[in-house]
């Protein structure tokens, strides 16, 4: 059996999608084959782990936690809006990066190079 997965973009689609399960499982979603989105080449819990990790390392700080968790549930970048502080923004963009080599060492994105 070969299924094939979409990959993701960049660490923001992650975190997107992996807000978007969350809320969606808050909702009464149970399982993987109830869900209508994008199939994806890891589960819920491979975020959390990574986070969990990321966290119980000190790579990742409780502030960049609140502000990837606030604007996760909006499923928009704090640069996009006007009424973000800019410690926001530079905290949201310290973990996506943090985020994002997390995410390329559990191949869950690609490396990109620009």
């Amino acid at each position: 059996m070969n299924e094939t997965f979409d990959p993701f973009d960049n660490a923001e689609d992650v975190w997107f999608w992996f807000c978007a399960c969350l809320q969606a499982r808050g909702d009464g979603l149970r399982s993987r084959s109830d869900y209508v989105g994008k199939r994806r080449k890891c589960e819920v819990a491979d975020i959390y782990r990574i986070i969990k990790r990321l966290k119980m390392h000190g790579e990742i700080s409780n502030r960049q936690l609140r502000v990837m968790y606030n604007w996760g549930y909006m499923h928009f970048p704090p640069y996009y809006d006007s009424r973000a502080k800019r410690s926001e923004v530079r905290l949201w963009e310290e973990s996506m990066r943090i985020f994002e080599k997390a995410l390329i060492e559990k191949n869950i994105l690609e490396e990109r190079y620009v």
